[in-house]
């Protein structure tokens, strides 16, 4: 008897690489409610905030400039496939901002201010601000153990081709244009400050529920300082004390989900909470603390161990302190949540989340630029400052890049850039954006900060941010410069190092007749 087996090939599934695309909590949480507002009638109040797009997906995003439609310009969103392949989807449109001075991606992000309900659900929207548009680019390397985030090519533009590689961050600081809900009719309170992205879903990616994100923001007063029903729980052994995951107990036991504990409030100088893990804490496990109030008054955090021994600890510019439990053992640990002297600000929530997600890893490599010599061109608006540092001893909780007209300059005078001022440690990487920059020579400075601790660093090199043909940094280009340039064109006389770069307005690495004629557009002439 003959049996006959029939060969069948396997063949992979072909399949989409797509990207996750999300926002980032922390930066939301540098939210503050101002009345100078250049976008705005001198004494309107308003509710300012920084935002980061972020991408923790499996594949990148990539944004292309199509044909031109009146005054936009339709975009096509690149898919790449697990073969190799990819494919374009009509994705939304760009428009130029003339305040940015370049091309945006338009609806890309929405923001509402909605009533909190008193168990702290989220009720009814009562502001909103306009629809965002971005300029799509990689600004901080969020995280750089994800595969495929140091994959060529990047996106550093603000031109044709925009975009976030997976564990990249595109940040806009809260002093830039659009980052703001009026507040004018709003009543002091406690509020859920709402973060859509992507919100008319233009964009195809893998996981469309994490695209809105919220957190508490209070606007006015605080309210005064009240005992809560967790105290007392003023040190360590006060918590050991208490019966393990009683009734408005500070010594919690076994925390297996999220748990968030809301009117907390640090009636003397500090509080204690002790919880347990039932196993090792992942790269997404976290505890935090956090104030509708998110600048007023100060608060640090601090994590120990069983023994008493302290671990790590947080202590960002805003009330909004969070601290990993990646890498620590299952068993029980305690935070201490303290007051910054008198502050007029006691009152936040407690956060335990012991069951997030867990990245994969991979290794990570940075760097690059427009280098020449000891500096680094850079045209405004439209490429930012490539930036890469190597880890000091110790390990930083948060560092805070800061920018100097001279290198001369007291660190203490330091002007800190805005959207990167608490940058986690893990982060070894960022790319600035020049926008908020006058044209002209600058130094950066990137402070670390530890436990107890912080240590500065320079950028090795000076950056000089220019306007394409503006050869005396004036912020314009006039018939004068363009006549220099041409007479140093048509005489083939050697011209300054930074013209080669800043009348280079074509990109082909060199300034010929064809930028001088630009120039001349530019100039009106």
């Amino acid at each position: 008897m003959f049996v006959t087996l029939a060969a069948t090939a396997v063949v992979a599934q072909v399949r989409d690489l797509l990207p996750d695309i999300t926002l980032l909590p922390r930066y939301l949480a540098s939210a503050y409610v101002t009345t100078t507002n250049s976008e705005l009638p001198p004494g309107t109040r308003a509710l300012r905030f920084s935002t980061a797009s972020y991408n923790p997906g499996e594949g990148r995003l990539e944004m292309r400039g199509g044909e031109v439609v009146g005054n936009l310009q339709r975009v096509y969103q690149r898919v790449f496939r697990s073969d190799n392949s990819w494919y374009d989807r009509e994705a939304g449109w760009f428009i130029f901002h003339p305040t940015h001075g370049h091309i945006h991606f338009e609806d890309w992000t929405a923001f509402r201010l909605r009533n909190m309900t008193p168990a702290g659900t989220v009720g009814d929207i009562i502001a909103v601000g306009s629809k965002t548009s971005f300029c799509i680019l990689e600004i901080i390397g969020e995280n750089p153990f994800l595969p495929g985030h140091n994959t060529p090519p990047d996106y550093g533009s603000c031109g044709q081709i925009q975009g976030l590689r997976p564990g990249w961050a595109d940040v806009y600081g809260s002093s830039l244009p659009g980052q703001y809900i009026e507040l004018t009719g709003v009543p002091d309170g406690v509020y859920w400050l709402e973060g859509d992205i992507d919100p008319n879903g233009q964009v195809l990616e893998s996981n469309e529920t994490n695209n809105r994100v919220r957190i508490p923001v209070g606007v006015g007063n605080p309210p005064a300082a009240q005992p809560d029903a967790y105290e007392t729980n003023n040190s360590l052994n006060e918590v050991k004390s208490k019966p393990v995951g009683g009734q408005n107990s500070p010594n919690l036991g076994t925390v297996y989900q999220r748990r968030t504990i809301r009117d907390l409030s640090v009636t003397d100088a500090e509080d204690w909470f002790s919880f347990k893990l039932d196993k090792p804490g992942g790269d997404g496990d976290f505890v935090r603390a956090e104030s509708p109030w998110l600048r007023q008054g100060s608060f640090s955090m601090q994590l120990f161990n069983a023994a008493g021994t302290q671990l790590r600890s947080s202590a960002e510019s805003y009330n909004w302190e969070e601290i990993s439990l990646s890498g620590l053992t299952g068993g029980t640990y305690y935070v201490r949540v303290l007051r910054s002297g008198n502050t007029s600000n006691p009152n936040y929530w407690l956060t335990i989340e012991p069951a997030g997600p867990v990245p994969p890893r991979q290794r990570f490599d940075g760097g690059g630029g427009n280098d020449h010599g000891d500096t680094t061109y850079i045209e405004k608006a439209h490429d930012f400052i490539p930036v890469a540092w190597k880890p000091i001893e110790g390990s930083p909780a948060v560092q805070t890049a800061s920018i100097y007209r001279s290198r001369t300059t007291d660190p203490g005078d330091a002007v800190v850039v805005d959207g990167y001022e608490h940058m986690p440690g893990h982060i070894r990487a960022a790319n600035v954006n020049t926008v908020q920059f006058a044209v002209g020579e600058w130094h950066l400075m990137l402070r670390s900060f530890g436990t107890g601790s912080f240590s500065d660093e320079w950028l090795d090199r000076k950056v000089v941010i220019y306007y394409p043909g503006d050869i005396d940094f004036d912020g314009r280009v006039t018939l004068g410069e363009a006549r220099t340039v041409e007479r140093y064109v048509r005489k083939g006389m050697e011209m300054p190092e930074a013209w080669g770069h800043i009348c280079d307005i074509d990109h082909d690495k060199d300034v010929d007749m064809a930028d001088v004629k630009e120039m001349y557009r530019l100039a009106g002439g």
